[in-house]
């Protein structure tokens, strides 16, 4: 068979060949089969699983659509039409579970192909992890493990838990409906896109990484672990927020005040008062309250115009739940109370302050020294109206703010010297379950604070309350009448609820005289006189 020596470039097929050598010749038939290497691909990569291989055990999760975020629009479209199920399943009868997600629809083919993308090309232990595929008509993903949604054990999780998931999430930046539980590996996974199941929560801002142990969604151990980190007030601060964003109840009230407090509900009587504290927006920053309870912020040159609010958020509530375990203490109030009676209500002033818009007094001001201004506590401040200029700051070169800037001078630089009252609101009324003030006795105790004092408080920064004496005030709730006049006071002090000793100057002048301004303090004897 020397007929194919030293031949090129021959492709043959099917053919019969005639061999004549001497005397013989023998009749050949060939069938010679051609194969060319098939260009490899990406998803030659992973197993293709014949659907009929997959035994699906239990629905996790389905959906009819996928949807995204339409950032020229700015709203939610519909990107596929398709019904996603995502399965627990076993393959052609092994013990080992896995997840399998089934695409059918008009866009069952673009849907899958955008899931494999992002899986195929994940290489973090992190994620899940993608086993093996299907392109038939009802194209699968197939992933390793027997995994589960975590919105499926959401309800069941505490305060402190449902936020180090949301944390964790932010960290692995993926949302908390793509979180996922491998049992197997006992970690906490970035997914798909599961049941959403209101989910909502807040996480601690404060903390740079976290393991991903599933152990730390069970009450006990979360709190084991975070209870033991180092003392670390902003992290402090993130726990007690947590706990007032999750539990907190929210209503407005028609009174008028000028002084954060908290009230016993069924009698109304005044167990504590605060200072209230300020925050800002614009060209003020360095927010630090001084000893003698002024605000005091550094004058930045971002902007022309401040805004001062006397509703910072969450501060004035946090502060409350810090220290409300030696109030209710000193009070004598137990534990076995329920607590979501004391209502804390804070007031809502909003004012504004604009500088001279002259380029040569802004290179005033910025060629000189630092700037300091300076705020008085709400309750100093005079008797506020609707679109009424106060000035109610001091301007310093001094960061102690002794010595002011004379007014001749503020004009001199373009300093405001009065502020604008923009928004004046009724108030706000807070309540939080009894379990709540448990947790933060609780969680005081295991941070190395005594609860009976205000030392937590202190140690967060917090404006620290006054507990009243028991011998408390009590008025009822103002409302507001429509062309009443909006002064920032409590104005109508009802005689005849006040207790007997309550009528003595020298008790309502060391607690009503806490809630209001001065001129309130004169009107409210005027009246209780007027009624004896």
């Amino acid at each position: 068979m020397n007929f194919f020596q030293e031949a090129t470039g021959v492709s043959i097929g099917k053919g019969t060949f005639n061999a004549i050598q001497g005397n013989q010749t023998n009749h050949i038939y060939y069938q010679m089969v051609q194969q060319q290497e098939k260009e490899r691909t990406v998803y030659d990569e992973f197993p293709d699983i014949r659907r009929g291989l997959v035994h699906r055990l239990w629905d996790l999760h389905r959906e009819d659509s996928f949807i995204r975020w339409n950032y020229r629009l700015r709203r939610f479209e519909r990107e596929f039409s398709v019904e996603r199920i995502i399965s627990t399943a076993v393959i052609n009868g092994d013990s080992s579970k896995f997840t399998v997600v089934s695409y059918k629809g008009r866009d069952a083919v673009k849907a899958w192909k955008k899931d494999f993308q992002y899986f195929s090309e994940t290489a973090d232990a992190r994620n899940m992890q993608l086993f093996g595929i299907n392109q038939s008509s009802i194209p699968l993903l197939i992933f390793y493990g027997e995994l589960l949604p975590l919105a499926h054990c959401w309800d069941r999780l505490g305060q402190l838990g449902r936020s180090y998931a949301t944390t964790l999430a932010f960290r692995m930046k993926c949302n908390r409906s793509a979180m996922w539980i491998d049992p197997k590996q006992g970690k906490l996974i970035c997914g798909l896109e599961g049941p959403d199941h209101d989910m909502r929560h807040v996480g601690f801002l404060n903390i740079k990484t976290l393991p991903s142990n599933v152990e730390l969604l069970q009450d006990d151990a979360c709190w084991r672990y975070f209870s033991q980190l180092p003392l670390d007030k902003e992290f402090d601060r993130d726990v007690i927020a947590i706990l007032h964003y999750t539990s907190e109840g929210t209503e407005n009230v028609s009174i008028a005040t000028s002084r954060p407090y908290v009230v016993s509900s069924p009698d109304m009587s005044v167990i504590a008062v605060g200072n209230g504290a300020w925050t800002q927006l614009g060209c003020l920053a360095s927010r630090v309250v001084m000893p003698d309870g002024r605000t005091r912020f550094l004058l930045s040159q971002k902007d022309s115009c401040f805004q001062l609010y006397s509703n910072p958020i969450s501060d004035n509530e946090c502060a409350w739940l810090a220290q409300s375990s030696s109030v209710f203490h000193k009070h004598k109030i137990s534990w076995h109370e329920d607590l979501s009676q004391y209502k804390f209500i804070k007031p809502y002033i909003r004012l504004r302050g604009t500088f001279e818009r002259s380029e040569i007094k802004r290179q005033r001001r910025l060629d000189g020294p630092p700037i300091y201004f300076l705020l008085d506590p709400l309750h100093l401040f005079p008797v506020l109206k609707m679109g009424s200029a106060v000035s109610p700051h001091t301007w310093s070169f001094d960061k102690n703010g002794r010595t002011p800037i004379p007014h001749h001078h503020c004009k001199y630089l373009g300093l405001p010297t009065e502020l604008k009252v923009e928004e004046l609101l009724t108030s706000y009324k807070y309540s939080w379950p009894t379990e709540t003030y448990e947790t933060i006795h609780r969680w005081q105790i295991a941070r190395g604070f005594d609860p009976t004092t205000t030392d937590f408080a202190r140690y967060l920064g917090c404006p620290i309350y006054e507990a009243t004496p028991t011998e408390s005030v009590r008025f009822e709730e103002l409302s507001t009448e429509e062309g009443a006049d909006e002064d920032l006071s409590i104005t109508s002090c009802v005689a005849d609820k006040l207790p007997r000793d309550c009528r003595q100057k020298s008790v309502l002048r060391s607690i009503w005289s806490t809630l209001t301004a001065p001129l309130t303090y004169a009107a409210c004897e005027a009246q209780i006189s007027r009624r004896s």
